[in-house]
């Protein structure tokens, strides 16, 4: 078979990234589009074979470093990687356009699992030890991922959940029991979910930098986000969860008023003061002692509720929000943010219960919760949560480097290793 290497239509490419089962919003065409509107180089690349199909394809980017350019592509290049013929086919003609325009070398990280682990840290199966071996043999430099969350690239360290064998009428029975009980604990707050306008960005970046001030982390900036609602369209979804206290209030209203009712059936309006309870059988005394407790919890989130109400002086209050990007191979849960006075309200757990049903609705395979550290003892929180809704760890296969220019390439490895860097 002979293949022939050379830019893609925009069109050409979304067809095969949308039907490729390794495709990911990181490969898409709306990503060159984003990464082309912040001023970077991008292109669409990929083979042919003699009847004009496409088979293989890539976002490619480049971007100066010392001695040339630095070629990348993150969480590709889309092929059949069991075919080596293709694999050289497409290095080769991505080396012959990387020269063209002062390439240094070549960098992938396959969108390919090196290994997956249990929450506590336990491998799963074998590590992918073959593919490792057999892109090393053409590379001349591997790298594994390293522990921790890089700002540098797209997240090494995953926690994924496979989709494929979740009942769609029964998705909270596929958490594990945090969630569950959040879930049920969470529906006593009324919080309402939906997705916002452009116009509402403003208020979307407020909450998530009033995350990264309090986790101490960089946030994007608001023209990112906007440019990424324009250039994802229908893909990204930007969620708000709401909370409306007057609504909140009266079902908390409606709940006390049904639990007096009750209490006042079994033993009169004055339920309060009986002291004497020796007429009342063992179910009737059972009954009253409960239903004062509800009752007493009802009033006391009921003067909670009419508080935060008042502190808040809105009817409506924004308390978490969360942006996905949706690709028929995978729905990932990119960016989050809540504010701090309504955590005990749980809204995260709704907002990811609403969009793990919506992607098995859909029949996506996988939901991709993104980037971890890779520790499992205990000290990242950002797992510790996720684990909620069952799933595994996946380890990428790291990058590869393919020099363009050997000579230059080995010197910039060389002044690398003097300065400590990778």
């Amino acid at each position: 078979m002979n293949y022939r290497f050379s830019e893609l239509s925009v069109l050409e490419y979304a067809n095969f990234e949308n039907n490729h089962p390794q495709g990911n919003f990181v490969q898409s065409a709306e990503q060159k589009s984003l990464l082309e509107k912040r001023g970077e180089n991008a292109a669409l690349v990929g083979l042919k074979d003699d009847t004009g199909k496409v088979v293989a394809g890539a976002l490619v980017t480049w971007a100066k470093v010392k001695l040339g350019n630095l070629f990348s592509i993150e969480r590709g290049p889309l092929l059949d990687y069991s075919n080596e013929q293709l694999i050289k086919a497409f290095i080769s003609g991505l080396t012959v356009f990387s020269k063209k325009r002062d390439g240094l070398f070549i960098r992938i990280r396959p969108n390919i699992a090196y290994a997956k682990y249990t929450e506590r840290g336990k491998l799963i199966g074998d590590k992918n030890t073959t593919f490792v071996e057999k892109l090393n043999s053409l590379a001349a430099y591997h790298q594994l991922p390293q522990i921790g969350f890089s700002t540098s690239c797209e997240p090494e360290w995953q926690f994924v959940k496979d989709l494929t064998e979740v009942d769609p009428e029964h998705v909270v029975k596929s958490y594990n029991r945090q969630a569950k009980y959040h879930l049920n604990k969470n529906k006593q707050f009324c919080i309402k979910l939906r997705k916002i306008g452009r116009d509402e960005l403003p208020a979307f970046k407020r909450i998530t930098q009033q995350t990264a001030d309090r986790l101490h982390y960089h946030d994007k900036s608001l023209d990112f986000y906007e440019t990424l609602f324009d250039t994802y369209s229908k893909k990204a979804k930007f969620i708000f969860a709401e909370i409306n206290f007057k609504e909140y209030s009266e079902s908390i209203e409606k709940d006390l008023n049904d639990i007096q009712k009750k209490l006042t059936e079994i033993a009169g309006a004055d339920y309060h003061n009986i002291s004497d309870l020796s007429d009342f059988s063992a179910s009737a005394k059972r009954h009253l002692s409960e239903g004062i407790k509800t009752e007493t919890a009802l009033q006391k989130r009921l003067q909670e509720a009419k508080k935060m109400h008042q502190e808040a002086k809105h009817d409506i209050v924004l308390v978490s929000v969360a942006l996905f990007v949706i690709e028929n191979q995978e729905v990932v849960y990119l960016y989050s943010g809540s504010d701090e006075k309504y955590e005990h309200l749980f809204a995260p757990y709704e907002i990811q219960d609403t969009m793990i049903t919506e992607a098995v609705k859909e029949r996506i395979p996988l939901y991709n919760f993104y980037g971890v550290s890779g520790k499992f003892d205990g000290s990242d929180g950002v797992l510790g949560f996720k684990t909620h809704f069952n799933g595994y760890t996946r380890e990428m296969v790291g990058s590869f480097d393919f020099p363009v220019q050997k000579t230059k390439y080995y010197f910039y490895r060389l002044f690398k290793k003097i300065l400590h860097r990778q």
